[in-house]
C-alpha cells in the first residue's frame, strides 16, 4: 500500500519538511496557495533533491468549502492508499477545511512540535499519541526551504585548531586586559580583505601577543611593535574574526553530535539578475532548530550623531531582520559581543526582540552561558 503524506505549505516550512523526512511517504502533496506558491516551489526543490515525489495543490486560502472540495477529492484519488497529513501552518480556514475532510474520511491527522522535537498524532486518538523526531534537518536544506542558498562555509577548520591557543588569549584579554582589543581594532581599522597587501601597522604593547602572531601565516614582525601583514585571511583574524573562530569552537564542543558552520555565505533565491546576498557568523542545529551567532569585537556602546541610543542597537535590528527571513519561528538568534554592552535600552530592546545577548562580561565563561541559552529553548 502506497503512503501519501500531504501538507499545507505555509511561510514556516520546517514542520512539513520535518515530516516528510521522518515518514519517508512514497509521494508528497503540498495545498498551497497563491500566497505560498513560491515557498511551495522551494520546498518541493529540496524533496525532490532528496529523492521523493511532490505534487503541489492550489486551495483558496479563505474558502473553506474550496479547502474541503480540493481535500475530499485528494482522498479519493489516492483510494486505496495510506494517506496521513500534516497539519502545521497554513491558514485557520485552511486547518479547519483539511482537518475536516481528512477526520471525515478516518484518515491520520498529525501536527509537528519542533519546539519539543516531537510529532503529534492528533487523529486517531486511540493510537499513539506522539513520536519523537528522529531526523535532523540539515542546516542546507533549512535555508534553502526558506530561500536561502549557501555558496560557501569554513569546511576545513584545522587552520582553526592550529591558532586556538592565540584566539583563546585574545578572549582571556577581554576581561584582563580590556584596552588590548580596542587598539588592536583601532591599528587595524579603515583595512578589510580588499586592502592592498602588505600593510605596516603598529599593534599594542604585549609581549604575549607578539609571541602568538608567530602563529598567523603572513605576520612578520618588525621593530618598535610594528608588524606587516601580507595574507587578508590574518588580517581579517585580528580585526575580529578570531572572535567568531572562538565562539566556534565553544559551541561546537556544546554541539559536536549536531552540525555546525562557520562563516556561512550565500545568496537569496529572488527573482532578478542581482540576488542579494548575506553571511552568517556561525550557525548550528539542535533537535531540528536552526541556531544563529552574530559575533562582534567593535564597541558597542559608541553613539552616532543624532542617536541616543548605542550603536549595539542595529546589531540588534540587523540580527532581527536576517533571523526572521533565514530561521521562522523555530530558529533562535543570539548577540555576542566581545566587549560589554553597558546601554541598558539596548538591553530592554534585546529583550523585546527576543535576541539572547552574551558580551564581554561574560566571555570567559562563553561555554557555560551557550548552553544556558540552548537549553533554554
Amino acid at each position: 500500500m502506497k503512503n501519501i503524506h500531504v501538507c499545507l505549505v505555509s511561510d514556516q516550512p520546517i514542520p512539513n519538511l520535518t515530516s516528510v523526512l521522518q515518514f519517508k511517504p512514497d509521494s508528497v502533496v503540498l495545498l498551497t496557495t497563491d500566497d505560498m506558491q513560491e515557498k511551495a516551489e522551494a520546498l518541493k526543490g529540496v524533496l525532490n533533491k532528496k529523492g521523493f515525489r511532490v505534487d503541489l495543490r492550489l486551495i483558496k486560502a479563505y474558502d473553506i468549502n474550496d479547502v474541503i472540495s480540493v481535500s475530499e477529492s485528494l482522498i479519493d484519488e489516492f483510494r486505496g492508499c495510506k494517506v496521513t497529513l500534516n497539519i502545521t501552518g497554513g491558514t485557520k480556514i485552511g486547518t479547519l477545511g483539511t482537518f475536516q475532510a481528512f477526520y471525515t474520511a478516518g484518515k491520520e491527522i498529525f501536527y509537528v512540535d519542533t519546539k519539543d522535537n516531537k510529532i503529534l498524532k492528533l487523529f486517531p486518538e486511540k493510537e499513539q499519541a506522539d513520536y519523537p523526531i528522529k531526523v535532523s534537518v540539515p542546516i542546507a536544506d533549512y535555508l534553502s526551504v526558506y530561500g536561502f542558498q549557501i555558496n560557501s562555509y569554513v569546511e576545513d577548520d584545522s587552520y582553526i585548531l592550529k591558532r586556538k591557543d592565540f584566539t583563546k588569549y585574545l578572549a582571556y584579554t577581554v576581561s584582563y586586559k580590556p584596552y588590548l582589543i580596542p587598539e588592536i581594532n583601532s591599528a587595524l581599522h579603515g583595512y578589510d580583505w580588499k586592502s592592498a597587501l602588505p600593510i605596516t601597522v603598529r599593534l599594542p604593547k604585549d609581549d604575549k601577543l607578539f609571541n602568538y602572531l608567530d602563529l598567523l601565516e603572513g605576520v612578520e614582525k618588525k621593530d618598535h611593535g610594528r608588524i606587516q601583514i601580507s595574507q587578508s585571511d590574518s588580517l581579517m583574524y585580528l580585526k575580529g574574526f578570531w572572535f567568531e573562530e572562538y565562539v566556534y569552537m565553544e559551541a561546537k564542543a556544546l554541539v559536536a553530535s549536531n552540525e555546525i558552520k562557520l562563516n556561512v555565505k550565500g545568496k537569496w533565491l529572488t527573482k532578478g539578475k542581482n540576488p542579494p546576498k548575506n553571511e552568517f557568523d556561525v550557525m548550528f542545529s539542535k533537535g531540528n532548530r536552526l541556531f544563529l551567532i552574530s559575533c562582534k569585537t567593535s564597541n558597542p556602546d559608541r553613539k552616532t550623531e543624532g542617536d541616543e541610543e548605542a550603536v549595539s542597537k542595529e546589531y540588534l535590528y540587523e540580527l532581527v531582520s536576517l533571523s526572521d527571513r533565514a530561521l521562522g519561528l523555530f530558529g533562535k538568534r543570539l548577540l555576542a559581543s566581545a566587549r560589554p554592552i553597558n546601554d541598558p535600552a539596548v538591553k530592554k530592546r534585546a529583550e523585546i526582540l527576543k535576541v539572547h545577548i552574551i558580551d564581554g562580561k561574560n566571555i570567559l565563561n562563553l561555554k557555560k552561558n551557550l548552553l544556558q541559552w540552548i537549553q533554554k529553548s
